[in-house]
């Protein structure tokens, strides 16, 4: 009897501990963990909401971001499964590579993960270099249908939503790409521009801003884009392929509810901010909102989605 009053009192001191840490949250930095390289379209992102949320979470919240690209994001997923649970690092979970991970690697799964919710969200163009002779998706078939060898197409990474995207349109279409992965979105779009590619699979938010440099030959969205308004979709072309990423935000599971609430909840108002989505909308920042149980209900489909895909058709 003594042994289990023991254990009682003790719990009761952890379950206080934890109730001040969380009541004091943050009582340091927060580190905001970004998953790939620097002027991507996911750093964009994250720097331009995190101010919001930094802001929203109070209590003199300051938010770091740290990148640390590698891997299709897997780098990063699993710094932020292995981490302590108390709500000092956040990180986007970008599916559909967050899921790809789990399912053909080893280093994490799902259930380590809380997910509190989704503001970006981006669909998959292919793209050209401005100068390049190729200015329609009919030039691009005819052009690879014509080379000796297979055009080059430059993507983040293997198994990322761009290059399944690509893989996708090139079984459509008849055609074979030979594709180097290069690590980050600014890689490709650098090396698109400076000719080291003939075509390469951008996010919308990644090609936006520099159409003064780059041709968007389609976009793998259900419907024509605002910030793409001359771009035409596959669909409209004739393939069935939409396509792209939300940058899921995640902390790690078993953080205190009160921390994972708050989290939630600035969340939701940093996506309704007018100041946001006005800053958002200047910076090409294509969103997709999302609450924490609609990205858990959404996360949970497309996993098994990409798991019976995977068991049919791996692509790596």
């Amino acid at each position: 009897m003594r042994f289990r009053t023991t254990l009682f009192g003790a719990a009761l001191v952890v379950a206080a501990g934890i109730g001040t840490a969380a009541a004091d949250f943050p009582d340091r930095p927060i580190t905001f963990l970004v998953p790939f390289g620097a002027g991507g379209g996911t750093d964009v992102a994250v720097r331009t909401y995190a101010p919001y949320l930094e802001k929203c979470i109070g209590n003199g919240a300051t938010m770091v971001v740290v990148n640390k690209p590698g891997a299709s994001g897997q780098l990063g997923f699993t710094e932020l499964a292995t981490s302590q649970p108390d709500g000092y690092m956040i990180s986007t979970l970008n599916a559909p590579n967050f899921e790809i991970g789990a399912i053909t690697g080893t280093s994490y799964k799902l259930d380590q993960f809380e997910l509190v919710g989704n503001i970006v969200g981006t669909n998959v163009t292919l793209t050209v270099a401005k100068e390049s002779p190729i200015k329609t998706v009919d030039d691009l078939i005819k052009a690879a249908k014509e080379s000796p060898t297979p055009m080059n197409l430059g993507t983040s990474s293997l198994g990322a939503d761009d290059h399944l995207m690509a893989l996708r349109f090139a079984k459509m279409a008849g055609l074979k790409f030979t594709t180097l992965p290069l690590e980050s979105a600014g890689n490709v779009r650098n090396a698109i521009m400076g000719g080291h590619v003939q075509v390469g699979s951008l996010s919308n938010t990644e090609t936006g801003p520099f159409m003064d440099k780059l041709t968007v030959l389609a976009v793998a969205s259900a419907e024509r884009m605002p910030s793409l308004p001359d771009v035409p979709t596959f669909r409209e072309l004739g393939y069935d392929l939409v396509a792209g990423s939300n940058h899921v935000l995640g902390i790690r599971a078993g953080t205190p509810e009160d921390i994972r609430a708050k989290y939630a909840d600035c969340i939701a108002q940093v996506a309704k901010d007018p100041a946001f989505l006005d800053e958002a909308n200047k910076r090409s920042v294509s969103l997709n909102i999302m609450s924490d149980k609609e990205v858990k209900d959404f996360i949970a489909k497309e996993e098994a989605d990409l798991r019976a895909l995977w068991e049919s058709d791996p692509w790596q």
